[in-house]
């Protein structure tokens, strides 16, 4: 079974503009509302590829009780299992502004405050499960939770769900938190800005460059990590005391939308690893994702068709194995 969990959770609005100014007032073209976060993201896309079967995928973490609706049944329509506890107020508002030229401004809110007490709870629908395949932790921490928060989690998965590939997908202090602790995950999946963050020193879209960043002796003790690159593709690291270097070429698209990729990423793995596939093929059902999501208007789905393609076809991802990380 495919868990995700996603404890600080949005509502996204995008708003596509002609142009935007600060300190003007600006106008849009066009508006959309989606249920996102990375965890919601993620598991959409693993329940597309699951067939949507009831149950197959779950989804957990908070939920503002005053405005979740469009989130459960966003959960519904794709047959995920719904396991969200809801806390008092609303769910958070992420806003993005794109305009004309593809210049992106976010906004996103903190969102609501978690208590300890609701934090038990969910550490107690994570322990009622003991037949995880794949676990997907995602996205930022609401307040109220410490930023160890996403250790005590893992820690409680591997109690009951031992054999559970876990994907941790988060920046900043959540990230270095978790990788300061004892209780690990199984892949890391930063995009180069936020493994800058996590390593204080600036990583580029440069695979030369990312690649020597995966040397850092604070990525040694994680079996995967996956660098996002944008459109250039991904560096992946495999293995911890000999480890394996591969820049991960992905086909040129033409892009419709890229937000959710990265999510879709996480979604396409989750799939691969509940599948029982092996590191690379899982990776590469990952890129087929992301790279599926590129096609689509809708943030966070793929077409199961395009991820097909895009796995089968060895000239649409290429994984080049690295003899040393600072070469390509």
């Amino acid at each position: 079974m495919i868990l995700t969990i996603t404890p600080n959770p949005s509502l996204d609005l995008v708003y596509h503009t002609e142009s935007f100014n600060i300190g003007v007032t600006n106008r849009e073209l066009e508006h959309r509302e989606v249920v996102g976060g990375k965890g919601l993201n993620a598991a959409r896309v693993a329940a597309i590829m699951s067939g949507s079967i009831p149950g197959a995928v779950r989804a957990t973490g908070f939920l503002g009780e005053d405005n979740s609706d469009i989130a459960l049944a966003d959960l519904k329509r794709y047959g995920i299992e719904n396991d969200f506890i809801q806390v008092p107020g609303k769910t958070r508002y992420c806003y993005t502004i794109i305009d004309k030229d593809g210049q992106k401004t976010e906004l996103n809110e903190l969102g609501q405050h978690v208590s300890n007490d609701e934090f038990a709870q969910l550490l107690q629908i994570i322990d009622s499960f003991n037949d995880l395949r794949a676990v997907s932790l995602n996205g930022s921490l609401p307040k109220g939770l410490p930023s160890t928060a996403y250790s005590t989690m893992i820690s409680h998965i591997r109690l009951h769900s031992p054999n559970a590939k876990i994907i941790l997908d988060t920046s900043g202090v959540a990230l270095k938190a978790t990788l300061q602790s004892n209780d690990l995950p199984d892949v890391i999946k930063p995009n180069n800005d936020e493994l800058s963050t996590l390593l204080n020193r600036s990583v580029s879209e440069n695979p030369t460059d990312a690649l020597s960043a995966l040397r850092d002796s604070r990525l040694t003790n994680i079996p995967v990590v996956v660098v996002s690159l944008g459109s250039t593709g991904a560096v992946v690291k495999v293995g911890t005391d000999s480890p394996t270097f591969y820049f991960v070429k992905t086909r040129a698209l033409t892009v419709v939308n890229t937000e959710g990729s990265g999510d879709a990423v996480v979604g396409g793995m989750l799939y691969a690893f509940e599948q029982g596939l092996d590191t690379l093929s899982t990776i590469k059902y990952g890129m087929a994702a992301g790279m599926a999501n590129v096609l689509e208007p809708t943030t966070g789905f793929v077409n199961l068709q395009n991820v097909g393609g895009f796995f089968e076809d060895d000239s649409q991802i290429l994984f080049q194995k690295v003899p040393s990380a600072m070469e390509v």
